[in-house]
């Protein structure tokens, strides 16, 4: 029992201590010089970024709220079909109500989408 309890002390000391090493050794190997202002602009080209950051193009979203459900069912599907087997004929039922009711969600959510941003 106490075993159990040792190996996850081993790996939160091996997970914290493995990111601190990489840290110290860039600090002890990165140049001390004072860097220069123009590189520590947002474009290393020095030019003044214009606009708010927050402003992007939602053109993909629609179809990326289409993508989602669709690879959830899949990858349900083929979990599926690899104990079909063995789950027996009753789980195919729930698999095909499962991706008719994604699919339909997932198209009512490109409806509601499309219409509000286009």
């Amino acid at each position: 029992m106490l075993y159990n309890y040792i190996a996850i002390v081993f790996f939160s000391l091996f997970a914290i201590f493995i990111p601190a090493s990489f840290l110290f050794t860039s600090w002890l190997l990165r140049d001390k010089i004072p860097s220069n202002p123009v590189k520590n602009a947002p474009y290393e080209s020095g030019e003044i970024p214009i606009g708010n950051s927050r402003d992007i193009d939602i053109e993909y979203l629609p179809y990326f709220l289409l993508f989602i459900p669709f690879e959830i069912v899949a990858v349900l599907a083929i979990v599926w079909a690899s104990q079909a087997h063995t789950i027996g004929f009753d789980s195919g039922l729930y698999i095909l109500g499962l991706t008719v009711i994604s699919m339909l969600l997932a198209f009512a959510g490109y409806r509601i989408i499309s219409d509000k941003y286009v």
